[in-house]
């Protein structure tokens, strides 16, 4: 038995799909189970606050996949971010999980100026030792991450970034790639600790992204520097809390300043396949 937490969202929801794939018996959790009805799997119900509810969705597993998603409207991002965290780890220890497959991100081998990313640090040390065998999946960047502004770029023919300057190429994989590795590392159980980094298959700029928009829209996108108030405003505007946004600008920030890179000799590395225009074509309705 598997266990995947985020079973309705984009990464888990790509692991689900994979172990289904391999014939492997999963358990779906998630907050709402109604929401996840029609996976094909087994769902219970399981909130990251909530350790008993987890302690019951892990117990029997072989593996489970776990992932923590900070709250977006909390006045403390970080903090309600840290007991969730607690939580998990503390579930893992009691379910006696035997093998732990954990989404974290590039950056979070830091423990400060990494923005929205410091949550997966404080994670990260929540879990250690929770399990025998661990696991930490650190991707890059999600591509999915430009569907915030197709808005802007249909509407207007302009792609806002806070990441500067534009042409700079940074890693970024897709959420399907990333769900697929966790699938795979589920399947993979070694005594200890490991760290499994996972870029794409090339680095990508706002520029890039601008090209391809171009070309799959058929009329010209430019991308535009965004300063990191106009950032702040636009993630508020679009329904997020403050101080999520604002970790947010800082996290473009430790972009910018080449503090969220892949550091030399941090783990393994496993490369995912699926390009910014197949992502792009995705997020605009041309396919999978």
């Amino acid at each position: 038995m598997f266990v995947i937490m985020g079973a309705t969202g984009q990464v888990g929801g790509a692991a689900l799909e994979a172990l289904k794939q391999r014939g492997a018996k999963v358990r779906a959790v998630s907050r709402d189970p109604s929401r996840a009805e029609g996976l094909g799997v087994e769902t219970v119900r399981g909130d990251a606050s909530d350790t008993a509810s987890l302690v019951s969705a892990f117990k029997g597993a072989e593996a489970v996949f776990v992932l923590l998603v900070p709250p977006v409207s909390a006045e403390d991002v970080l903090a309600e971010s840290h007991a969730a965290a607690r939580s998990i780890a503390e579930a893992v220890r009691e379910a006696k999980v035997p093998h732990l497959v954990a989404l974290s991100s590039v950056g979070a081998h830091l423990a400060e100026g990494n923005g929205i990313v410091r949550a997966l640090h404080d994670f990260e040390t929540a879990l250690a030792g929770a399990a025998p065998s661990i696991v930490f999946v650190r991707p890059g960047d999600f591509l999915e991450n430009w569907a915030a502004v197709l808005p802007a770029v249909q509407e207007a023919g302009v792609l806002p970034s806070g990441k500067l300057p534009l042409e700079n190429r940074s890693d970024a994989v897709s959420a399907l790639d990333v769900g697929r590795v966790a699938a795979e590392l589920l399947f993979d159980p070694k005594p200890g600790t490991r760290i499994v980094n996972v870029p794409g298959p090339a680095q990508y700029s706002p520029l890039d992204a601008a090209e391809i928009l171009s070309r799959r829209l058929g009329k010209p996108v430019t991308a535009v520097p965004s300063t990191r108030e106009e950032t702040v405003a636009s993630l508020t505007a679009a329904g997020l809390g403050a101080d999520y946004a604002g970790k947010l600008a800082d996290l473009d920030e430790a972009f910018n300043a080449g503090r969220l890179a892949f550091p030399a000799n941090s783990g393994e590395l496993r490369r995912g396949t699926i390009t910014l225009d197949a992502v792009l074509q995705r997020l605009l309705g041309g396919g999978r």
